[in-house]
């Protein structure tokens, strides 16, 4: 039997269905370089490509023992297939990856008492991905792109980034201080002296 308001019910369903699906397209797949060029990034001298996106110059500066900091920088940052890694450094701040879009990247850290951790950051939650990861400042952290063309995440740091609070090491140097963590050390540390 012919109910006008179970017809009414379903071209109402197929309507607000049809216009919900062109408010809200899927959004096509971006290739690495349309991601550089739309985002504005460049190489960065860790490796992989960033661009600043705040810099907290309208708030009273905090004094820490290398001198005066914003409060928090922000940036964007990509590993690629053709510059995947990220080697192990350090920096005074604590710093929150999040990540955007694109292939996972895993971040390998070693704490200063010497304990090292994994993490995996990426969209894959239900299978023990992170969304964002907290790295508390001394700890020193290496990324890579182990599988896709590219991760893209944001990174904000908190006192503000400068370059003088990064600490670059050599694998000599942490293979000095954190011998149990050999394999990883001498894969992704920089090999300068």
């Amino acid at each position: 039997m012919y109910n006008p308001f179970v017809a009414f019910g379903l071209i109402t369903t197929l309507v607000f269905t049809s216009t919900h699906l062109k408010a809200n397209p899927e959004v096509p797949a971006l290739t690495k370089e349309q991601v550089i060029s739309q985002l504005k990034l460049s190489h960065h001298f860790e490796g992989g490509y960033f661009r600043q996106t705040f810099k907290a110059d309208h708030r009273d500066k905090v004094t820490t023992s290398r001198g005066e900091r914003t409060t928090m920088t922000a940036i964007f940052y990509m590993l690629t297939d053709d510059n995947k890694i990220d080697h192990f450094h350090t920096k005074y701040s604590d710093g929150i990856e999040f990540y955007h879009m694109g292939a996972p990247i895993t971040y390998h850290m070693i704490y200063p008492d010497g304990h090292y951790e994994k993490v995996v950051v990426g969209p894959d939650i239900q299978n023990g991905q992170q969304l964002q990861l907290a790295v508390p400042g001394g700890t020193y952290k290496a990324a890579e792109l182990t599988t896709g063309t590219y991760g893209l995440v944001s990174e904000a740091v908190a006192p503000g980034w400068e370059k003088e609070d990064m600490i670059d090491v050599s694998s000599d140097e942490l293979l000095e201080k954190f011998p149990q963590h050999k394999n990883i050390i001498e894969r992704l540390a920089n090999n300068k002296k």
